[in-house]
């Protein structure tokens, strides 16, 4: 796989914004930084300089059951539902993990965290729908095993350790683009998983400061940014 920078011009700047997933069509070229030009280097480098962005999340239609699978997923929550008032969420978090023994409750938040909620927009107030889950355990009573499950079963879902990660590696670092001189913003993990699940193993191993830069996006679902002259504010749902 190769990883080249991908450069947006004129109308296509703020079209898209971090953990945005696209498909870009552009011009595949070389050039010449001027780091290499002041230091004498010879070595070039490659970019994509985009001319079309298109954002398939933004016209994917959800398809409709068949008849028969929803009749069945029907008759299959009738039938637990009238055992127990919980009989589906005991039955579905059963698949949660299923190599671990016991941890009942903990599946069940885990099943509801991938899950989710209903988001709500009322009198231009937004109220998320999506759950934060703190485990707080023993070592060595399966909480990174919950998290390896998450980060197999939910298509998109990233993965970060409370030592290795940074306030600025959370949320977005100023970065000097190597082909204008320009600061652009660097989308961080959280902002990265917009859309799906972000498991911090070894959140005890943070520093505060480190801690309260992810409060926004628990609580607003945002994440905003402003150093050296730019301003932004980036979506971490």
């Amino acid at each position: 796989m190769t990883i080249f920078n991908v450069r947006l011009d004129d109308d296509l700047v703020d079209s898209v914004k971090p953990g945005d997933r696209v498909v870009v069509v552009g011009m595949y070229r070389p050039y010449t930084s001027s780091d290499n030009r002041a230091g004498g280097g010879n070595g070039f480098q490659t970019i994509l300089l985009v001319n079309h962005v298109h954002q398939p999340q933004m016209s994917v239609k959800v398809p409709r059951l068949f008849p028969a699978l929803e009749d069945e997923l029907r008759r299959f929550a009738l039938r637990h539902q009238s055992r127990s008032p919980d009989g589906v969420l005991r039955v579905l978090s059963q698949s949660v993990a299923p190599t671990i023994y016991g941890l009942t409750a903990e599946k069940k938040a885990v099943l509801l965290l991938m899950a989710g909620g209903v988001e709500r927009v009322a009198h231009h107030s937004h109220i998320r729908g999506d759950i934060n889950v703190l485990l707080v355990g023993e070592p060595s009573t399966a909480k990174s095993q919950l998290l390896r499950f998450v980060l197999g079963a939910v298509p998109h879902a990233l993965s970060t350790t409370g030592k290795g990660s940074s306030g600025v590696g959370l949320t977005a670092a100023v970065t000097v683009d190597q082909y204008s001189n320009e600061r652009s913003l660097s989308a961080g993990a959280m902002v990265l998983a917009d859309r799906g699940i972000l498991c911090v193993d070894e959140f005890d191993k943070m520093s505060p400061g480190d801690r309260v830069a992810m409060h926004e996006a628990m609580e607003q679902q945002t994440v905003t940014i402003a150093k050296a002259g730019i301003s932004a504010s980036l979506n971490a749902r």
